[in-house]
């Protein structure tokens, strides 16, 4: 697949897979304004877990685990592109079957992966050519 196409859905396959979402709604008549939706805030959720906001805790352990079988693989994709597409689409799998673990942003995998597995964090992501998740996801 051209990777220029892949570097454009790819940041659409993240969003989808942490959950983000677009609304959609009629448009606004001229002259009328548009109320912004009110959010209620959540508590914090156990220490090997990071809550999101309209998210669920991402374990840190499990998101290791895929993380550590992962990483061969992406280290021999061939190309940061490669590696961040094929994330993507892992990650998107790995989230269908661990519906418990849905993140709300990229930064909730940052703050998982450098509590529970800085080493393989760190690898993932120098094969993806980033610091961190939040980056390597277009945020």
């Amino acid at each position: 697949m051209n990777s220029r196409i892949m570097m454009l859905v790819t940041p659409l396959l993240v969003v989808s897979a942490c959950g983000g979402s677009t609304s959609k709604s009629a448009p606004t008549p001229p002259g009328t304004t548009r109320t912004a939706p009110t959010q209620t805030s959540q508590s914090a959720a156990p220490s090997t877990s990071v809550a999101g906001a309209s998210g669920n805790p991402v374990n840190g352990p499990a998101f290791c685990a895929f993380l550590t079988n992962l990483e061969p693989r992406l280290s021999s994709d061939g190309s940061t592109a490669g590696a961040v597409a094929d994330l993507s689409i892992e990650f998107a799998s790995w989230l269908d079957s661990h519906a418990a673990q849905k993140p709300r942003t990229a930064a909730d995998l940052d703050e998982a992966s450098q509590s529970s597995c800085p080493a393989v964090r760190t690898k993932v992501l120098s094969t993806l050519g980033t610091d961190t998740f939040t980056k390597a996801f277009g945020g």
